[in-house]
């Protein structure tokens, strides 16, 4: 299926995944991803390609809706084309999960999310839509996953945007766990809550923070030996105690900490650009793990572009803006 625009049109891509199918979660194997491609260019030529990632709670098609006063992803780069920036490609997967995401990274829970996208998804694609080079971005998990994707899948990408990251762990993570532990066992524990959740037609953001906790715990540190849920939390049920063994496992993960590592700095110096930013009032204080991972990176003398602005976590798509000028004009 095709939507045309004037510069640009989406082409709907819907196959079946093999190493989605028979997911732990029960989560459909069949994915429609969108491609954003300009008309005037064949797609076997080559040209840059952009992998969007949603955040939590999204899929690529989000990306086509429409709001009030505000552009979606399509009608955003005809505007950008027309105003003089280079073109691209834009690829926006689906991968989203009974949890909520996948963070994009393989689980034997959520499913295998990092070999889905940059192994089996990627390959479809670029068979038909020709790379001449590739960059990643995202916002939120889609920010975070861009910079896991430098972890899983060392030198495929020579470009990285990520607005709003998910960093700094024990401040981004940590503080929704009090509440969201009420809740859950206010529903007698995690599966009768996700039962719950499932069986609610209205899902209020408490009920959606409850279910971040349960997701990220699936994502970062899964349990198949663990009775009921099969997962490990990071803090203890009844007394918030922390479990530093699964929270290691969670930290693993943290960019300001993957920072450190002597791979990850290679990876990074290799890109041609690195581009984040955050917004000064996020409301889960990711600006404090974007202002520290600057800080490191201009410790070991990486090569960055790093932007607070005046906002929050949300309605904030006006700052692809400046990423996508970005991405395009480097590739």
């Amino acid at each position: 299926m095709l939507m045309g625009s004037d510069t640009y049109s989406a082409h709907f891509i819907t196959e079946e995944s093999q190493c989605l199918k028979d997911n732990f979660l029960g989560d459909p194997a069949v994915r429609t991803t969108v491609v954003i491609s300009p008309n005037e260019i064949p797609q076997d030529h080559p040209l840059p390609t952009i992998w969007v990632l949603s955040g939590y709670t999204g899929r690529g098609l989000s990306y086509l809706n429409q709001s009030p006063w505000q552009e979606n992803f399509l009608d955003r780069l005809n505007r950008l084309r027309r105003s003089g920036m280079p073109p691209v490609r834009a690829v926006l997967p689906d991968c989203f999960t009974k949890l909520g995401g996948s963070q994009y990274l393989d689980s034997p829970v959520t499913g295998l999310y990092a070999t889905y996208v940059f192994d089996e998804l990627r390959s479809r694609i670029e068979s038909r839509f020709i790379p001449s080079s590739r960059a990643v971005m995202g916002k939120s998990s889609g920010g975070f996953g861009a910079f896991a994707a430098l972890i899983t899948r060392p030198g495929l990408f020579q470009g990285v945007a990520s607005h709003s990251g998910d960093m700094l762990f024990e401040w981004s993570y940590l503080p929704d766990f009090p509440k969201a532990y009420q809740l859950i066992q206010s529903q007698g524990g995690v599966i009768p809550f996700i039962r719950a959740f499932d069986e609610r037609q209205n899902k209020p953001g408490s009920w959606i923070s409850a279910m971040n906790v349960i997701c990220m715990s699936a994502v970062y540190s899964p349990n198949l030996a663990e009775e009921g849920f099969p997962a490990d939390f990071p803090l203890n049920f009844d007394t918030l105690e922390l479990n530093s063994r699964v929270w290691e496992k969670w930290l693993d993960w943290d960019p300001v900490r993957l920072v450190e590592r002597n791979a990850v700095q290679e990876s990074l110096r290799s890109l041609k650009i690195l581009y984040f930013d955050a917004g000064r009032e996020d409301e889960f204080q990711l600006q404090y793990g974007a202002a520290r991972l600057h800080k490191k990176l201009d410790e070991y003398q990486i090569s960055h572009v790093f932007e607070l602005f005046d906002g929050g976590h949300f309605h904030t798509n006006h700052r692809l803006d400046k990423s996508l000028r970005l991405l395009a004009e480097v590739l």
